[in-house]
């Protein structure tokens, strides 16, 4: 008795990784397989060994895979590039959303301008934008939406006398520690050799939520802070995930359609490939604006003075990307339908004898 519980319990251990095979092939070929394991199995074994377990895995996934053919894959990965970089793009906007839209007003950059600059400022604010991100191309989505350009507050300070980039760029750091800023960096160019006086010098940081940015230059003398909006803490976790979420969703949807596709005609099938070449054709322009991505916007960033808040999403904003990306909706759905339509029955036309 013992020994019969023992082999029902292998081979229940042993079916549950024989669905790694596609259900056909378990069927037709599954007790046959079960039973020959069973055999071989060692007396009193109750769980199956690592090795055949990992034997079971691989080739019942690789039965799978064959399954679904060469296009099946080509089409897989063409929709996990087009759905990770989507994904990228939704996971960084949602991060986003919990930032204020609009852009530091001036009373604000007066009030946090003190614990930045150590020397006199101007109380004359200048300000670039009055949201945290906008598009100087358009006003409304047809033409591409918001989130190219950074909205920032100016301010200018008085330059010391007789002092050097890198001397104002240090105490400018010191003030800021001081006055409680986190990761507070310095940059400093030169146009000549090491030893060569800085031409400029630059000093970020952030603080409750804000990203100060001062830029200093030695010929001609200049001071000037930047007030904007910082990246979210979770900003750069929300687009990673978002990109493997969206890279997985991809690989799946195509695989599955391309595989539900197989079992209709030519005409049907001629019907997919169109629908995905029109998808990829309208999601392209926007993913693809999405790479280019460094400190400040994308692609279709115009005029970032200095540094900036990091976006993943502004390719979708440039032109008309926006608006294609959307339309993209329809062949997708149409892929959809494509799979689940039933496929029209043959009619047998009665022979005359």
């Amino acid at each position: 008795m013992p020994d019969d519980t023992r082999t029902m319990r292998l081979a229940r251990r042993y079916r549950r990784w024989l669905l790694a095979y596609p259900r056909t092939y378990r069927h037709e070929r599954g007790p046959e397989i079960l039973a020959t394991l069973l055999d071989a199995a060692d007396p009193g074994r109750s769980r199956p060994a690592a090795r055949e377990a990992a034997l079971l895995l691989r080739y019942g996934l690789g039965r799978r895979l064959a399954e679904f053919g060469r296009r099946a894959f080509v089409i897989a990965a063409l929709a996990a590039v087009l759905g990770g970089l989507s994904g990228i793009a939704l996971g960084s906007w949602l991060a986003w959303q919990d930032v204020d839209p609009m852009a530091p007003d001036k009373t604000t950059a007066i009030g946090l301008a003190p614990t930045v600059l150590p020397v006199p400022f101007d109380d004359r604010v200048d300000q670039f934008g009055r949201h945290t991100f906008w598009n100087p191309y358009s006003k409304n989505t047809l033409l591409g939406g918001t989130g190219v350009r950074v909205g920032r507050t100016s301010v200018t300070g008085m330059m010391p006398p007789q002092t050097g980039a890198e001397q104002v760029a240090a105490a400018v750091t010191r003030q800021m520690r001081a006055h409680g800023w986190q990761d507070v960096q310095t940059t400093v160019r030169r146009n000549g050799p090491q030893a060569a006086p800085a031409e400029f010098a630059e000093v970020t940081g952030t603080r409750t939520g804000y990203l100060a940015a001062v830029q200093i230059t030695h010929n001609p003398s200049g001071l000037n802070l930047d007030l904007m909006r910082a990246e979210p803490p979770g900003h750069l976790r929300d687009t990673i995930l978002g990109g493997l979420a969206g890279a997985l969703l991809g690989a799946l949807f195509g695989l599955y359609t391309s595989k539900r596709m197989r079992r209709y005609g030519p005409g049907r099938q001629r019907a997919y490939s169109r629908l995905c070449v029109a998808t990829l054709l309208m999601l392209a322009p926007a993913c693809l604006g999405n790479i280019p991505t460094s400190t400040g916007s994308l692609l279709a960033n115009t005029d970032r003075n200095g540094a900036g808040p990091s976006v993943y999403w502004g390719g979708f904003v440039f032109l008309g990307a926006e608006p294609l990306a959307i339309l993209s909706l329809i062949p997708i759905l149409a892929i959809v339908v494509c799979c689940v339509w039933p496929q029209r029955a043959s009619v047998r036309t009665p022979t005359t004898a």
